[in-house]
């Protein structure tokens, strides 16, 4: 059978197709020094306004900042990290590598984020995430984070706006119920 044939009977689901290659367990662990190559290359690539090799280099060495990488294979797929700000945690990163979205790694991160906040004893948790990032925002959602403002014009480079989401129940017992969306749009309108 010719290869354009076998391929088109794959695509049509008559025949199976090629079996995708298995990604080994993801590791998260605590950013160090030797990460910042690997996150310089994966900011730049994440965010239109990357944050700079050196800042990570202070968050690395700062005991109030906490940041992950998140590893499979031995390679580098996504971090995040926050600092504590009074009794919060203000969440300043997540990012996970294009070609590794929708596998559930931001998801580990993020959840991975959220245990180390409660282990710092803080219940309260906030970030802000642009406007037009519906899929971050989604994300969170299901986290539990809450609307809580517009911050106007908040990034610098094209102006947008970034909504503020605030999670307060870090510490409670009782699991989070997420928000209904269309009360989150309305609000964030």
């Amino acid at each position: 059978m010719s290869s354009l044939l076998r391929r088109l009977r794959t695509a049509l689901g008559m025949e199976p197709g090629p079996v995708p290659p298995r990604l080994g367990a993801l590791e998260i662990r605590p950013m160090t020094l030797r990460d910042l190559g690997g996150v310089g290359a994966l900011e730049g690539v994440s965010f239109g306004s990357p944050w700079r090799t050196s800042s990570y280099a202070r968050a690395v060495s700062d005991p109030n900042q906490h940041f992950f990488v998140a590893e499979q294979d031995g390679h580098m797929v996504g971090y995040t990290g926050f600092w504590v700000e009074d009794r919060s945690a203000h969440i300043a990163k997540l990012a996970v590598h294009p070609d590794c979205q929708r596998q559930g790694i931001g998801s580990a991160l993020l959840e991975h984020m959220l245990d180390a906040i409660r282990r710092l004893g803080l219940g309260r948790a906030y970030l802000e995430v642009r406007r037009s990032n519906v899929q971050a925002q989604a994300l969170y959602r299901q986290f539990g984070f809450r609307f809580e403002r517009v911050h106007p014009q908040a990034y610098p480079n094209d102006r947008e706006d970034a909504l503020v989401l605030v999670r307060s129940d870090l510490l409670e017992t009782t699991p989070h119920q997420p928000e209904d969306t269309r009360l989150w749009n309305e609000r964030s309108s």
